[in-house]
């Protein structure tokens, strides 16, 4: 006899009430459960995915590491009922600023790690882009809105992942990472699919726009973490604690991240805390501290991200929707290619001539505010220096006698 089975909403509902769970800041495990409850072969898919992620850790366990940077597509639905909830392009920008940072070991907070857990600090070597080009071949910002006529909180609910019910139809989830922002109804920061577990449809993260990125932001989860910790269940990891919420020094699959009994969620601990046999790394993504305290993945969890990416997940690290794409040009405009983007310190495109002689270039940004004008000379490439720009998407635009090309480029440093 199957169990039985309870949407997920339901499920969230009563943990939310409970007195012992008022908080929860991720709800991925329990979506997984109902998804297993819901068709029981998932269990069997995820015993089976188990076994090849192993073999291929096995496998590349000294080699990982002579590899390029991997980079994922992402596309953000914000799905809105108030204009709150509608949270700009800024904000969208400094949350992606964020997963480059924690994915790359290059956050600011990293001098904060204790001695003990130091070298197990890992640059996952993994990288996003809001998506380039959309599945129609399209030139997109990467970025959908949608409003919703639920005003209670669509997040959480299956109607969040469907157009026809006040949500958003999630791009093709093999060569994009579908990230939906919303209003939730109860205090839950985010909610992801486990890969080959539950309906492809629904396959990607969901965050509380009040936890998404670093601007308008509620602390203590306030610094973008909860999309970084969502984004470590995406590609496979556990909660420290094991699979269940109620596990206690269980396995996460994971040789290099101790066992622990403690979620630490709303906590911000002074190390050593020791709930288990030996202190607990609470500055590890995937608990539940306060954004503040968290700050690191291991070597181990890198391992275990990048072989799912290469196993459960490899169209998407293989797909060419963060290339930027030519918007289509009538004969006698210029043609312009950015050399390479994102760009860092200098911005270099090159411009075909067709004959013209000078014109003038323009860069805004994504409010419309200009960033630079100046007289342009049409040689073979083109370098302005972009030092003061901060991070963030901006638009090229090159003019001569009343024709324009614009092309969206990233400043990323």
């Amino acid at each position: 006899m199957r169990p039985i089975t309870f949407p997920l909403f339901l499920v969230l509902f009563i943990l939310m009430s409970s007195n012992i769970s008022a908080q929860i800041k991720c709800a991925a495990v329990e979506g997984r459960n109902v998804n297993i409850q819901n068709d029981d072969t998932w269990e069997i898919e995820k015993s089976e995915m188990e076994k090849t992620i192993s073999n291929w850790i096995n496998e590349h366990r000294n080699s990982f590491h002579l590899r390029a940077v991997l980079t994922i597509p992402v596309v953000v639905h914000v799905i809105y009922n108030s204009p709150a909830e509608n949270i700009s392009e800024e904000q969208i920008i400094s949350q992606i600023d964020v997963l480059n940072q924690d994915f790359r070991a290059m956050n600011d907070d990293l001098s904060t790690i204790p001695n003990d857990f130091q070298p197990l600090v890992a640059d996952v070597e993994i990288e996003f882009c809001l998506a380039a080009v959309d599945p129609d071949g399209n030139a997109t910002t990467g970025i959908t809105r949608t409003f919703t006529n639920n005003n209670v909180g669509i997040g959480g609910t299956s109607s969040i992942h469907f157009s026809n019910q006040g949500g958003h139809d999630a791009w093709d989830p093999e060569r994009y990472l579908n990230i939906w922002v919303a209003k939730f109804a109860g205090g839950i920061g985010g909610i992801s699919s486990f890969p080959g577990i539950g309906p492809v449809a629904e396959d990607g993260v969901e965050i509380n726009y009040i936890q998404f990125g670093t601007i308008n932001v509620e602390p203590p989860y306030h610094l973008g973490r909860t999309l970084t910790h969502e984004i470590g269940h995406y590609l496979n990891l556990e909660h420290p604690w094991g699979p269940e919420l109620n596990d206690c020094c269980a396995d996460d699959f994971v040789d290099d991240t101790p066992e622990t009994c403690e979620t630490y969620i709303g906590e911000c601990p002074a190390h050593p805390v020791i709930s288990c046999s030996m202190p607990d790394m609470f500055m590890n993504f995937m608990f539940y501290s306060n954004d503040a305290c968290l700050n690191m993945f291991t070597p181990g969890q890198k391992l275990r991200m990048l072989a799912t990416l290469n196993t459960m997940r490899p169209d998407l690290i293989e797909s060419q929707t963060c290339e930027f794409v030519a918007t289509e040009e009538p004969k006698h405009n210029l043609a312009i290619k950015i050399s390479k983007n994102p760009v860092s310190g200098k911005l270099v495109f090159e411009i075909k001539k067709n004959g013209l002689i000078d014109g003038r270039v323009k860069i805004f940004d994504l409010k419309g505010n200009s960033i630079l004008k100046s007289n342009l000379h049409f040689d073979d490439e083109q370098t302005i220096d972009l030092q003061g720009v901060v991070n963030g998407m901006y638009f090229l635009v090159v003019e001569n006698q009343g024709r324009q090309v614009v092309r969206k480029f990233i400043v990323q440093k």
